[in-house]
């Protein structure tokens, strides 16, 4: 039987965000030896602590894993930063030591700035990050990136595999489920993301606001934090009607709630994107997605199924599809239940286990492996591959 001892890279399983959330609904799951070492800031560290104390801790965690890997049977280490500035600089240390170790690596970028990819992979600075190049292997969250990092590798792999859906949320079967949203016969849209303007928090209020004026019975749920929170708040209070509401970062049973009662999620980014795992999670919950397509969402967002695929005018285009979904409602609960079995095929935790470990297996073991988790077909219809590594 071929050995797999593997060491994770994570910041602090009890941290939000995305990459403590990924691991921690896998954790159990994962069919393979493992050990987590954990990077970057801890749930106990303050956050506006010295600079000082940072660098220590740093250095000590650089300290932490020479030690570890001196000696040790790991035969992976697979490293999950961001590719921006802080993240990837920090990981790229650990990426080195391994290196030194001669451990087998997979670099998992989550996090992705454009910007940032053109420094390490082509500009005048990328002589410093060659020996990334040597990785055994990549994983990205979408295609277009795996098409930023190819042309500069010569033997490495790269997989596209997506973030996960935590299915212990829902409520047992679809009709269970469906039961709990349009609690009031209206549809409740949900816009859960950083409040930034170019999340599209704004055009998501006006697209309310003149569904509001048709008399259309519609709720819109605000939910995250960010550098316009306090504006957004302002606005909602001076609008003064109680189905807009803003109620700022939420998590756990809220989050949940939040998602299980909903219809509709608004997702109208014009950031840069991975892989967003409030799409994702709203797919699972049942929502109709209504959304720009960015980042991974590219490879397998088809608006015709998914909800509606926003383009140009974010606002008008919000309305129209909005308004269409309130007037059908029986195609609401069809791309409902579509979104749904969709998550539940491909985002569901056993599925990204099962991924995950095909993908290892092909880096330890040279063995043959799909690199990438889809391929398209003509819309409406999405077809995925899952071939198992032979």
């Amino acid at each position: 039987m071929n050995n797999k001892n593997i060491l994770i890279l994570t910041p602090s399983l009890e941290n939000s965000g995305g990459v403590a959330n990924y691991y921690n609904i896998l954790k159990s799951k994962l069919s393979f030896d493992h050990e987590f070492f954990v990077v970057g800031k801890r749930e106990a560290e303050h956050h506006d602590a010295p600079q000082r104390s940072h660098i220590l801790r740093l250095i000590s965690d650089y300290i932490s894993f020479i030690r570890l890997l001196w000696g040790s049977n790991h035969n992976l280490v697979l490293i999950n930063p961001s590719l921006n500035f802080n993240g990837f600089n920090r990981d790229y240390i650990f990426y080195l030591i391994s290196r030194l170790f001669r451990k087998k690596t997979i670099v998992f970028f989550r996090g992705w700035d454009d910007g940032y990819a053109q420094t390490v992979f082509s500009g005048r600075l990328r002589f410093l990050f060659r020996p990334l190049l040597r990785s055994d292997g990549f994983i990205v969250l979408a295609n277009q990136f795996k098409d930023i990092i190819a042309p500069h590798l010569k033997s490495s792999r790269i997989f596209v595999d997506t973030t996960v859906f935590d299915e212990r949320m829902l409520p047992q079967g679809y009709e269970s489920l469906f039961q709990l949203k349009n609690p009031e016969k209206r549809i409740r849209m949900l816009f859960l993301s950083r409040i930034e303007a170019d999340k599209g928090v704004y055009e998501s209020i006006a697209a309310y606001k003149n569904l509001r004026k048709k008399n259309i019975d519609v709720e819109l749920i605000i939910a995250g934090s960010g550098s316009e929170a306090n504006n957004v708040r302002q606005l909602v209070e001076e609008y003064g009607d109680e189905n807009l509401r803003y109620v700022g970062r939420i998590g756990g049973h809220e989050k949940t709630e939040a998602l299980l009662s909903s219809s509709v999620l608004l997702f109208p980014s014009m950031h840069a994107e991975g892989m967003p795992n409030t799409v994702l999670e709203a797919m699972g919950c049942g929502l109709a997605v209504i959304a720009t397509k960015v980042g991974g969402m590219n490879d397998f967002f088809v608006g015709e199924s998914m909800g509606a695929e926003l383009t140009n005018d974010l606002t008008a285009e919000i309305e129209a599809a909005v308004t269409g979904l309130n007037n059908d409602r029986e195609l609401l609960h069809t791309v409902s239940m579509f979104n749904y079995n969709f998550a539940k095929k491909y985002f569901y935790s056993e599925r990204i286990v099962e991924r995950l470990n095909n993908i290892i297996d092909g880096v330890l073991f040279d063995r043959k492996c799909s690199d990438s988790w889809i391929k398209y077909h003509a819309p409406p219809r999405v077809e995925i591959t899952s071939d198992p590594c032979q």
